[in-house]
C-alpha cells in the first residue's frame, strides 16, 4: 500500500467510518480501528474479533463484501 492510501484509511477510520484492509501474507482481512502514525501501522479487527497490527506497506485496501459480518 502506498503512503497516500494509508493516510486516507487513517482519516476514514478516525472519522468513525469503516475502512477495510487485507494482509496478503497472512490471508487475513479486517476493519481499521486505528493507526499508529509514528510507526506506520494499521490496527484492525478481523471477522473473528481478533485485533491485528500490520505495517501499512504490507496491507492492501479492500472494499467490504457483504458475505458476512465484520463486527
Amino acid at each position: 500500500m502506498k503512503k497516500e492510501s494509508y493516510e486516507h484509511l487513517c482519516q476514514v477510520a478516525d472519522s468513525g467510518q469503516d475502512a477495510f484492509i487485507s494482509h496478503p501474507d497472512s490471508s487475513e482481512r479486517g476493519i481499521v480501528t486505528s493507526c499508529i502514525r509514528q510507526t506506520g501501522h494499521l490496527v484492525a479487527r478481523t471477522p473473528q474479533g481478533q485485533m491485528r497490527c500490520w505495517p501499512f506497506a504490507e496491507c492492501e485496501e479492500t472494499s467490504h463484501v457483504k458475505s458476512g459480518p465484520l463486527v
